[in-house]
């Protein structure tokens, strides 16, 4: 969930281009030949000193006022040479070198509106002087992008060999994110100056951005072996460690990375890669040393509030406290910076201090409306207070500002998910695998939101892809398959898939243990359920469903007074249990305590006044304790809430026969029958109401037909030699009595 937002911009040496005016009086003043014989040996105090006297022999002579602005520059005295410069324009107005000179001078005291306008003039002088245009896309880098991109185009098209054209405007698509072009203009400034150390330095930070780690790490390579030949090595140095730490993260070499943000730190004065340092700390589980050096840079610089990122590496051990603390230094050093409000707010929802983590996402929001985490953090805040639908808003901005947020998709479908919107979530989970191809976790979500759907073979895919891309940290999705096998009723490929996950986390397993137990239930294997449900039970004492569905396997075996004290512990655990306390009252019912099952069915109904089992059951409680009026209300309310349900029909059948009512008794068992055509139980029960009114012949045919259903049906013999015996067909009577008495030899003592 949680992201360190680090933003970094790197400062430019700007390789500008100064003019040489033409020498015109050198022959007729000596001080400017001697002068500019010093400044090409580089003293510019004995140059500005010729220079000094040529003027003060000629007052007028622009080009000595032109060459003594060009000496002050170099001696760093800009406003000085400001001065000059415009001693030489006003002597001689039309010399476009003269602004363009001035301009640069402009430029660098940044005032690049003034500087913008003296190379307007000079190009306006001259239309073909690359130099003015060279110089006007230098002073329009910052904030005029695209114009400054038309002025190197410019530039190159009135000298194709302009090598710091091609560097120049490379930097500008850089930072337009057109780094294929980009690309190609540093390759150009390579080829025409091949020891260009900056443009390798630019080139591997387009090539990483391509992906292209390797060549990436080439081009820094290179950029770091010619460094010290080169005027801006400082800043040269700082982004070949940089990008090349960078694209050493992207091949899994964090301990080069590390290293190389490091070395990046002594060029860039200590403390801007400490966040990067510690934000991969995490795969080298270096988290003490990350914290070291965040220490060492916030000694280094007490007042500068992005070394106070220590708080990240805090934040991934645990320690929120330490970090709130440090995030607190970093807002008091800097009250607008977004970034420590995002992450305080990330370690104050460690805390489970949600209001309080959103309100900091708010204020990140506030100052940087643009910070695509600070809206899926807070969206994770508002999820974890079940405002789904607000955290749904969050995620949508998030993913508008950052279209390939992988992670706001994931947490979005989780969201939808939660508001059983599946086919929504499914969307999100398919966007997260498109960005991810190789994420197992989003496979599985998706294949849990395709099993909502009842999408079995759809979720048995996703799962399979899970665990083939993470076999060896699958234990989640081969339990996640194992549901969604036991939707197809594949009962053995559940067990497998449970067992699996058993084997992958054996003492993290009680859901898997719990979930096989019900498998094998489905499969008749009760010995088998009991097995795994008492070690589900062992691993997670507090397991109501385990003891509930423990009780129901018991039950199925007849040991229902164990089956009565596990539905009670899962009463116990689960106050509200409805199902175990219909299942305890059945249990009692099986032991003859009527009484006491009935008050479980009226505890099962208060609880789910829908529960159609708990209603049907109670009816046969109160038919067995002899209240048959009450017996055919339950009945009546059990075939309202599931008008299919052929044994409630039966029962009631049963109950208004017990009343002497034969023809609703019939009424009941026709359409018990319609619905259920293959139990005996019912033809039987038919048949003595047609026996009741007098209807033999037909109670023949029911108890016929329940024999021929279920041919070791004693008592529908029994009840059938006694319609023979009535209408004088002895013969047939004895043969249904003795069958009915190899049959079930007790037959004729209850």
């Amino acid at each position: 969930m949680f992201k360190k937002l680090i933003a970094v911009a790197f400062g430019v040496i700007f390789a500008v281009s100064l003019a040489v005016s033409p020498g015109a009086n050198a022959a007729d003043n000596p001080f400017i030949k001697s002068g500019k014989a010093k400044f090409d040996e580089g003293d510019y105090d004995g140059a500005k000193a010729d220079y000094d006297r040529a003027i003060k022999l000629n007052p007028d002579d622009a080009e000595a006022y032109y060459l003594r602005g060009s000496a002050k520059k170099r001696l760093g005295d800009l406003r000085g040479a400001t001065a000059d410069f415009d001693r030489a324009i006003e002597i001689k107005p039309n010399d476009a070198e003269d602004y363009t000179n001035r301009g640069v001078a402009k430029r660098e005291l940044n005032d690049r509106d003034g500087a913008i306008a003296d190379f307007d003039q000079a190009i306006e002088i001259k239309p073909d002087y690359a130099d003015a245009y060279y110089n006007r896309g230098a002073a329009k880098m910052f904030d005029r992008k695209e114009g400054a991109k038309a002025d190197f185009d410019r530039a190159i098209e009135l000298n194709p060999d302009y090598v710091e054209a091609y560097f120049f405007r490379g930097h500008v698509k850089y930072y337009l994110d057109s780094y294929h072009s980009a690309k190609a203009d540093f390759d150009r400034a390579i080829e025409l100056k091949p020891d260009y150390a900056i443009a390798y330095s630019y080139r591997g930070g387009a090539k990483y951005k391509l992906g292209d780690y390797e060549g990436a790490i080439a081009d820094c390579d290179r950029a770091i072996e010619i460094a010290p030949g080169s005027l801006e090595f400082i800043v040269v140095l700082d982004l070949a460690y940089t990008f090349r730490g960078d694209a050493k993260l992207k091949l899994e070499d964090y301990h080069g990375a590390i290293a190389d943000y490091r070395r990046a730190n002594e060029f860039s004065f200590g403390c801007r890669h400490w966040g990067d340092i510690c934000r991969h700390a995490g795969e080298l589980d270096d988290y003490h040393g990350a914290i070291a050096d965040y220490s060492q840079a916030i000694e280094l610089k007490p007042d500068e509030a992005f070394a106070y990122y220590r708080g990240v590496a805090d934040f991934i051990q645990g320690n929120y406290d330490n970090a709130i603390v440090d995030y607190d230094q970093a807002i008091e050093l800097n009250p607008e910076f977004a970034e420590a409000y995002n992450n305080r707010g990330a370690a104050k929802m460690g805390m489970g201090n949600y209001y309080g983590a959103i309100v900091d996402y708010d204020r990140a929001i506030e100052l940087k409306p643009d910070l695509a985490e600070a809206y899926s953090f807070r969206g994770d805040a508002k999820g974890k207070l079940d405002d789904y639908h607000r955290a749904i808003a969050d995620y949508d901005r998030a993913i508008e500002l950052k279209p390939d947020y992988a992670e706001a998709y994931t947490n979005r479908g989780d969201a939808k998910s939660e508001l059983g919107d599946y086919h929504g979530a499914i969307a999100d989970y398919s966007r997260v695998i498109e960005l991810k191809p190789d994420y197992a976790e989003a496979y599985s979500k998706r294949g849990g939101a395709k099993f909502k759907l009842g999408d079995y073979h759809g979720a048995i895919a996703d799962f399979s892809r899970a665990i083939e891309l993470k076999p060896d940290l699958a234990a989640a999705y081969y339990f996640g398959r194992g549901g969604a096998k036991v939707g197809l009723e594949d009962y053995y490929g559940a067990i497998a898939d449970y067992s699996r996950a058993i084997e992958l986390k054996p003492d993290l397993a009680a859901g898997a243990y719990f979930a096989r137990g019900f498998a094998k239930s489905e499969l008749g294997d009760y010995y088998g359920t009991i097995a795994d449900h008492s070690r589900a039970i062992e691993l997670k004492p507090d397991y109501a469903e385990a003891y509930f569905l423990r009780g129901r396997a018991k039950s199925e075996l007849g040991d229902h007074d164990s089956a009565i004290a596990d539905h009670s512990r899962a009463i116990e655990l689960k106050p509200d249990h409805a199902e175990a306390y219909n299942n305890r009252g059945l249990a009692k019912s099986n032991l003859g305590d009527h009484s006491g099952a009935k008050a479980d069915f009226d505890r099962a109904i208060e609880l789910k006044p829908d529960n159609v089992g708990a209603y049907y059951n109670r009816g046969a409680a109160k038919r067995r304790l002899g209240d048959l009026r009450g017996a055919i209300v339950d009945h009546d309310r059990a075939i309202e809430l599931k008008p299919d349900f052929a044994d409630a029909y039966n029962n009631r059948g049963v109950a208004k026969e017990g009343l002497g009512d034969h023809y609703g008794a019939i009424a009941d068992f026709d359409k018990a029958i319609r619905f259920n055509p293959k139990n005996a139980v019912i033809y039987n029960n038919r048949g003595v109401a047609k026996g009741g009114l007098g209807d033999h012949y037909g109670a023949i045919a029911d108890y016929g037909r329940a024999i021929e259903i279920k041919p070791d049906y004693a008592s529908a013999y029994y009840n059938r030699g006694i319609i023979k015996r009535g209408l004088g067909d002895h013969n047939g009577a004895k043969a249904d009595r003795k069958r009915a008495i190899e049959l079930d030899p007790e037959i004729e003592d209850r």
